[in-house]
C-alpha cells in the first residue's frame, strides 16, 4: 500500500502502440452494464483484470491510499466513471497494432451521476500519488473531464 500511494498502483493494459511515453488518459464506466461483459472501457485502453474484480486491483488500491490520506473511513468503490492518467513502464507490441502495457496509475479523477438522468456532471473525487505531484496531473484530469463530462459540481475532500 505504501508503493501504490507514493508511485501509484501497478496496471496492466491493451492499446494501440505509441511513438512516446507519455502518461496517457483512460477511463472506464464502472456503472455501465458493459461491466459485466468487460467491456467498460471508455477508450482505446482495455484493462486486464481490472474489471471482473475489485479486492486487490490497481483501482482498489489507489482508492484506498486516496481514503487514507485524505482522512475517510472509506474507499471510493466500484461505481461512477472514472477518468485515470497512465504512465507507461514498460511495453510489448504486436503487428496487429495492439501493444500490452504495464505501468502506474498515477492519478485519478471519479465522476458521479449525482441526478440519476445518465449524465455525470459531479466530480466526487481527484488524487495523484504522491511522486507524481506537482506535475499538473490533478489539474490536466479536472481538464480532461471537464471536455468529457458538463461538469457542474465538485464535491470535497480532493487530494492532490
Amino acid at each position: 500500500m505504501a508503493a501504490a500511494a507514493a508511485f501509484g498502483p501497478f496496471i496492466s493494459w491493451h492499446a494501440p502502440g505509441q511513438d512516446d511515453w507519455e502518461p496517457i488518459f483512460a477511463g472506464v464506466d464502472l456503472d455501465s452494464d458493459a461491466l459485466d461483459l468487460g467491456e467498460a472501457d471508455l477508450d482505446d485502453a482495455v484493462f486486464e483484470g481490472e474489471l471482473g474484480h475489485w479486492h486487490g486491483a490497481a483501482l482498489d488500491r489507489a482508492a484506498r491510499a486516496y481514503a487514507r490520506e485524505a482522512g475517510w473511513d472509506f474507499a471510493p468503490d466500484e461505481t461512477s466513471v472514472w477518468l485515470m492518467m497512465l504512465a507507461p513502464v514498460r511495453a510489448i507490441g504486436g503487428s496487429d497494432g495492439q501493444w500490452h502495457y504495464t505501468g502506474h496509475l498515477t492519478g485519478f479523477v471519479i465522476l458521479h451521476d449525482r441526478g440519476a438522468d445518465g449524465d455525470y456532471e459531479s466530480v466526487a473525487h481527484i488524487w495523484t500519488a504522491t511522486a507524481w505531484r506537482r506535475r499538473g496531473i490533478a489539474r490536466r484530469s479536472l481538464a480532461e473531464a471537464r471536455t468529457r463530462f458538463t461538469i457542474t459540481e465538485v464535491e470535497q475532500p480532493a487530494v492532490h
